[in-house]
């Protein structure tokens, strides 16, 4: 009898210090791992979980007496199981639980060293090329982001849905370790549409595989450089009225300055003739010199016009020599020509 307790002691021993592995892909919608114990669950008092592979209580996630939930991790609070809930790559890493029976100090412990396996979405880009010797082809690249575990992924090229058979000579698939690239050759409108690739990775737990699309391919990304007829031709369309409405807007401009520069010109000449040729409408007295000859008064008017050179603004008195004679003129000047 006492072998066999010393036997049992010595399994319980084991239990105790036995690591196990768990592992599940990310993304899942829960997990439970399990609080092993040899009690029947009458005889459980209390169960614990702690992050790591220690029973520190500063590394305490869960109990089932006082703390039953933290964050996305619950305790079962009818087996003691650890519950995790949407399973994220960082709730990797070592758990362990404390199972306390009834009237007992000591409690039996298990660890459990979680692993997640993941995979980002891939990155996928495209771009055209115009190639003198040939039709236009679209050019798609597929690249890899963070993988675990890190085994070789299955890259898979989707057109609008449907596997693409890439060993044809309309395609040219270029593979390199984690990263593909697909080239559509005498791209036309039949290869319009969506493009996707998708990755898949092979694990102990399945396969987990993501998928990355690229949609309207063609009609908004690829057909600036495939259909020169219809985009090209349109652009230098847009190009030409473009320019056209510049050289008639700058003409337009020139015309209206040169309009007003004539107009300008036009009216300064007309003050200058106006000015030129405006009468004058004077009276006169000639003063007769003494020179030894009794001559003549003339006429009290005298029209001077010839004679006198009338300038732009007459001030009321202009003097000018005839001979011997002196000649007083009043002007009145007219501000228009008169008939």
């Amino acid at each position: 009898m006492a072998t066999y307790l010393f036997l049992l002691f010595l399994i319980q021993q084991t239990i105790a210090s036995q690591t196990r592995s768990l592992a599940i892909i990310e993304g899942e919608q829960l997990l439970s791992i399990p609080a092993l114990s040899c009690l029947s669950r009458d005889k459980i008092d209390s169960t614990s979980w702690f992050n790591g592979t220690q029973t520190n209580a500063e590394k305490l996630l869960v109990n089932s007496a006082n703390n039953p939930q933290f964050g996305n991790f619950l305790i079962d609070d009818i087996y003691g199981d650890l519950i995790i809930q949407r399973v994220k790559r960082e709730d990797a890493g070592s758990y362990t639980s404390q199972v306390v029976a009834i009237d007992e100090v000591n409690g039996y412990t298990n660890t459990y060293n979680l692993e997640i396996y993941y995979i980002d979405f891939p990155t996928l880009t495209s771009y055209t090329k115009n190639n003198s010797s040939e039709t236009n082809y679209v050019i798609f690249h597929c690249e890899c982001g963070e993988i675990y575990p890190q085994n070789d992924p299955n890259i898979t090229w989707i057109h609008n849905g449907k596997t693409l058979d890439t060993k044809t000579t309309k395609y040219n698939v270029i593979t390199k370790e984690k990263t593909s690239t697909l080239v559509v050759h005498h791209f036309s409108d039949t290869d319009f549409g969506n493009y996707a690739c998708r990755i898949t990775v092979e694990t102990k737990k399945g396969n987990m595989s993501k998928t990355s699309n690229l949609e309207e391919i063609g009609r908004q990304k690829a057909v600036s450089n495939v259909e020169d007829t219809s985009s090209n031709k349109s652009i230098r369309k847009r190009s030409l009225g473009l320019w056209f409405l510049v050289f008639v807007c700058a003409t337009v401009f020139i015309v209206c300055v040169i309009g007003v520069l004539l107009s300008i010109t036009n009216r300064k000449r007309k003050r200058d003739s106006r000015n030129l040729y405006q009468t004058s409408e004077c009276t006169s007295s000639i003063t007769g010199q003494d020179h030894g000859d009794n001559l003549p008064v003339p006429p009290s008017y005298l029209d001077v016009t010839e004679l006198v050179n009338i300038p732009d603004v007459c001030d009321g008195t202009t003097a000018a020599t005839i001979e011997t004679e002196t000649i007083s003129v009043n002007c009145l000047v007219y501000d228009e020509i008169p008939n």
